[in-house]
């Protein structure tokens, strides 16, 4: 599942009739997968102007800064306009990046209480499929964009390409040897 285009998508669901069925889940699960990145990207981006804007002096203050947004019930629109704010991002941008929020909204908890009848025809599951690339597409061209207000604002706090790889590094560094078995509370976070 490489391509990213509806045709690309298509001649594949074309070739492979046994599987049309996972395919279009398979299609289904990379842009909830997608979406929820996004979303994450977004809750990073504000805890990253929040430690460079408070500069935390301890590990505890550094972890309750991305504890506040982990586990944060703040609504999206508080979230994009924080977000907005802080990486000074335009209004069409906005307006784009929330439309794609309210998508995966749709798309995780609507979408298929409304188009449950298109998976019964060929031509009906093609449409879903259609959706679920055109989504994806979508995410990647916001995500395009927020690139650039993302280097911008590392280059105007003075986080270079460096810094910020050794800070990856170091919560990488941080997980490397954790037990992560059937002990460990996934759910935790959710609760």
């Amino acid at each position: 599942m490489k391509h990213t285009t509806y045709q690309e998508a298509i001649e594949e669901y074309e070739l492979k009739e046994n599987e049309q069925a996972l395919l279009l889940y398979a299609h289904y699960g990379r842009a909830i997968y997608m979406g929820q990145v996004l979303e994450q990207q977004t809750i990073n981006m504000l805890a990253i102007d929040d430690i460079v804007k408070t500069k935390p002096d301890s590990q505890d203050s550094y972890e309750a800064i991305w504890a506040k947004y982990d586990h944060s019930k703040m609504m999206v629109g508080v979230m994009t306009t924080l977000l907005q704010e802080a990486y000074q991002i335009s209004d069409i941008d906005m307006e784009e990046f929330r439309e794609v929020l309210l998508l995966r909204n749709n798309l995780a908890h609507r979408y298929f209480r409304f188009n449950d009848v298109l998976f019964s025809s060929h031509g009906g599951r093609k449409r879903m499929i259609k959706d679920f690339v055109d989504f994806t597409n979508s995410i990647k061209a916001i995500e395009e964009k927020l690139s650039v207000y993302i280097a911008s604002y590392n280059s105007a706090a003075g986080l270079s390409a460096e810094r910020i790889a050794e800070l990856l590094a170091e919560r990488k560094e941080e997980w490397k040897d954790k037990v992560i078995d059937d002990t460990y509370d996934s759910s935790l976070k959710y609760s």
